[in-house]
């Protein structure tokens, strides 16, 4: 089974691996600082290693959930973007492959807003403005300055 080890914030994909009654760890793919693993990389994993059985989920998970300083900070309370971003992430896949089926253009959408979230996964994305303050207004926040709805 692999799993992720973080070195600062450079995350490895390994495996245990046994030779001779001793264990080793192999190196499946270099993780880099990216907090999600690309399509490439998985690729050349299940290609290059098919007979170790990877958890993709577990390690989106784990690449989400940062490296043990970002996960302190998390459990002192701090939140973590990236983990929510996966949560939704996966849960607008789920819905797409639900209603594709009969609603492809709805399907379509939930899937490009689920590649947006996979992207700010992959860096921070740039906001324009601070983070507002608990409670803030969605509709209030959208609406132009000079009070028009354009």
């Amino acid at each position: 089974m692999a799993f992720v080890r973080w070195r600062g914030n450079s995350a490895e994909l390994l495996t245990t691996v046994y030779d001779q009654g001793r264990s080793r760890q192999l190196r499946l793919a270099c993780l880099g600082g990216a907090y999600r693993v690309y399509p490439e990389v998985r690729a050349a994993v299940v290609e290059g290693f098919p007979h170790v059985r990877v958890d993709w989920e577990a390690v989106d998970r784990a690449l989400a959930e940062g490296p043990p300083t970002e996960r302190a900070r998390t459990a002192a309370g701090d939140p973590n973007d990236r983990l929510h971003w996966l949560d939704m992430e996966r849960g607008l896949r789920y819905w797409a492959a639900m209603i594709a089926p009969r609603r492809r253009r709805q399907a379509d959408r939930l899937l490009a807003a689920a590649a947006v979230l996979d992207e700010w996964r992959g860096g921070r994305p740039d906001f324009p403005f601070q983070e507002p303050p608990p409670g803030w207004d969605v509709p209030s926040a959208l609406a132009s300055p000079d009070g028009s709805d354009t």
